[in-house]
Parts: structure tokens; sequence; C-alpha cells
């Protein structure tokens, strides 16, 4: 991809915190676990200076803080809303929501925080407990209750939502049934139930999406940003391709550059983000550690299990243009 002045992001998944206070089953930031230089905070400052470099040369993309981290974990997470906010850009947020109560859920809605998503994977409270490693089901409940109830004092235009990956591909209408029962009538806001994925092949998924030819998923020649609290040692804001590339030893080997000191059309348009790009192109994905076992590689039509928001659908980005869905990246549009 050459430098295209007229690009124009659609999405930028900035991680303001890479540790997390969970240790779910299925995901590898506990098991096998981050290194360290992957578990820091994102400076405010450097969060600040890393929108400016984009917006508005690049768009006015949504900003999700979300990452592979847990953002609650930021106790001035308020800043980080307030500063995508005063940029005139929405601002969605993907959390376990453990932490997302009181005070604190408070000033992040007042900062003007526009979808927040809760991950719940476990339809009642023992699966919650043996999926999520918490026994924290009725918390997260009274947590999204709680939020509901200030959005609706406050009029805040923010939106809440639900997360799930199905736990048990052989009995998917017992279990679509449960979450609604426990979940989504308790709660009554937008859900997603989607099938488990395998975290670019270091997650053993025994839930597997069906394998088909493989195929890009569109991510390298989309109009979108992945960028990392931490990175190599000494470096922040490291740019990787996707949010999948979690763990040891791939998110490593997946670094694309780093925005700490590096330009934004240093790093996005640069030797190692063409080189994923063409592999992409080719279907050449052997050649790609941290994609080749990649099971979004493969296109399941059935993914997207269940969902009450009716603009849901497996290829398109909460927030994002409608007409932007990353399959019509598989091939090279951007070129």
């Amino acid at each position: 991809m050459k430098q295209n002045k007229d690009l124009k992001l659609q999405r930028i998944v900035m991680e303001v915190f890479g540790g997390c206070n969970y240790t779910c089953q299925m995901c590898p930031q506990s098991n096998p676990g981050r290194g360290k230089n992957f578990t820091r905070k994102m400076p405010l400052r450097e969060f600040e200076r890393i929108l400016d470099m984009i917006v508005p040369k690049y768009g006015k993309p949504i900003i999700n803080l979300e990452g592979s981290g847990e953002p609650t974990m930021a106790k001035d997470l308020d800043l980080y809303v307030k500063a995508v906010k005063d940029r005139g850009l929405k601002c969605y947020m993907y959390c376990n929501g453990a932490k997302l109560n009181g005070e604190f859920m408070k000033k992040v809605i007042d900062a003007g925080i526009d979808f927040i998503r809760f991950s719940i994977i476990g339809y009642n409270k023992d699966k919650y407990k043996e999926w999520m490693n918490i026994d924290n089901f009725s918390l997260i409940i009274n947590n999204i209750l709680e939020a509901s109830k200030y959005i609706q004092e406050t009029k805040s235009n923010c939106k809440l939502a639900t997360y799930h990956l199905v736990t048990d591909n052989s009995n998917l209408k017992y279990e679509v049934d449960q979450y609604k029962l426990n979940v989504i009538n308790k709660t009554n806001v937008l859900s997603y139930i989607w099938k488990m994925h395998n975290w670019s092949g270091n997650y053993e998924n025994k839930n597997a999406r069906k394998k088909t030819e493989r195929r890009s998923c569109g991510r390298p020649n989309a109009p979108e940003l992945t960028v990392r609290a931490g990175g190599n040692i000494n470096r922040t804001a490291a740019v990787v391709p996707c949010c999948q590339t979690l763990g040891p030893p791939n998110e490593a080997k997946s670094i694309l550059g780093h925005l700490d000191k590096n330009t934004f059309e240093e790093v996005y348009f640069g030797e190692k983000f063409q080189e994923l790009r063409k592999a992409h192109d080719e279907k050449d994905f052997d050649k790609i550690d941290y994609c080749k076992d990649c099971d979004f590689l493969y296109d399941d039509p059935e993914v997207l299990i269940w969902s009450n928001d009716p603009e849901a659908r497996p290829h398109h980005m909460l927030g994002t243009d409608e007409s932007f869905t990353l399959t019509d990246y598989s091939l090279n549009k951007l070129s």
C-alpha cells in the first residue's frame, strides 16, 4: 500500500491499560500470560499525542478503548474518554465491568462515552465462574443495572451491551436460551453471542469455527489501526495487525512498529505492514507466524450466533459506517 492522502480510518483500537484483573480460561492474557512489557498503562499524554497525529488528517475514526487489556484498570479512565470526545470522536469501550460502578462509573459516563460492552462469558453464575475464574456474575449484572439507571437519570446517550462467546457448540440452542434468560432478560441491553475464536492460534479452541478454505480476514488492508499500551522493551504504543495476536509468542512477533517514536505514516505504510498485506493478498498465510493458525482466516457464516441488535452482522465493526465490513478488504482495495 502506497501512502494514501485520501485514507480515512474507520476505527482505532487504543489500549489504555495492558493488564487485566481477570484470569479467564480461554484468554491468552492470563494463559500463557502477557509479557510485562505489554501490561503497562499508556500515559495520557501519549494517548492524546497519538490521536493528534492521526486526527483529523486521516479522518475521524471511532476510538475503541479495548486492545486486549482491561481499560477500567486505569483509575483516570474518564480523562481518556474526555480526550476522545474533545476531538469530536465516538468513544467505545469493551470491558469485564467488575470495576464499573459507583462514582467511577458515573465519571466515565459523564465524560461522554458512547458505548460500553460488558464481557459475560458464561450463561449463568456457575458457567461464568468456570470460564472467567471469578464469582462475579451477580456483580456484573448489578453493575449493568446501576449504569442503565444512571444513564436514564442523566439522559446520557451511552448505550450498553453484553458479549458472550459460546462455550459448547454442540448445545447452542440451550446456551443461547439460558443467556437470554439469565443475562439479557435481566439487563435489557444489546447483546452479541459469538462462536469462540483461537486468538491467532494461541488458544486451543475446543469450540472451533467451521474450517473452510483460508482467505484474508481483511484486517491488514482495512482502514483501521490497533495500538497496544506497551510493546518491546522500553517502548510503548506498539502497532499490531489486530487484537487477536495476544500473548506469547505471537504478540511480540506481530509488532509492526511503535508510535512512541515513529510517525503514523512510517508504521502504517512501512515495510512490515506492507509484507503482511502482501502475504494476505497472495494468501501466503504460512509466511506469517502470527496469522497462519488464526481461525479468523476461515469464513464461517454462522460465527455470529445471535444478537438483538438489528445492525449486527459478522464482519461489521461496531460503531463504524454501515458500509464498512472487513471482508470488503480481503483483497487490497486501498492500493
